[in-house]
């Protein structure tokens, strides 16, 4: 039912962005020329990391789905952001600058947090 459910909103948010690949560092561009106007957006495990716009000016993203944790976020002109534990948490900032957008995400469970993503996309100089 969980594998179900994130699959589902990775759906949903691959529908949404023109490149989704998974993996750890998770990476995703566009093709040239459409880069500053499409979002970008890159999955590890269960969380996802996302911004639209580019060096000059940009809205970041992090999501975890199916438990109750937290995310981090940071990158180029974004200080360090973290999210309340919640389900599905999130958390997102304005950035400004090029290099790597990273988000991390934290699963809640017997008063531990277990390592549930790492994903990374890259703003384009």
């Amino acid at each position: 039912m969980r594998l179900r459910k994130t699959l589902l909103s990775l759906s949903a948010l691959a529908a949404l962005a023109p490149a989704l690949t998974l993996g750890s560092p998770a990476r995703a561009s566009a093709p040239a020329g459409s880069a500053a106007l499409l979002p970008k957006l890159a999955c590890a495990g269960e969380v996802c990391v996302e911004f639209s716009g580019d060096r000059n000016g940009f809205r970041a993203m992090a999501q975890g789905f199916g438990f109750f944790g937290h995310v981090d976020l940071w990158g180029p002109g974004v200080s360090f952001r973290h999210s309340p534990d919640m389900q599905d948490p999130t958390t997102s900032a304005n950035g400004l600058g090029s290099g790597w957008l990273c988000a991390h995400g934290w699963k809640h469970e017997n008063g531990n947090f277990v390592d549930m993503g790492f994903p990374c996309v890259e703003v384009p100089s």
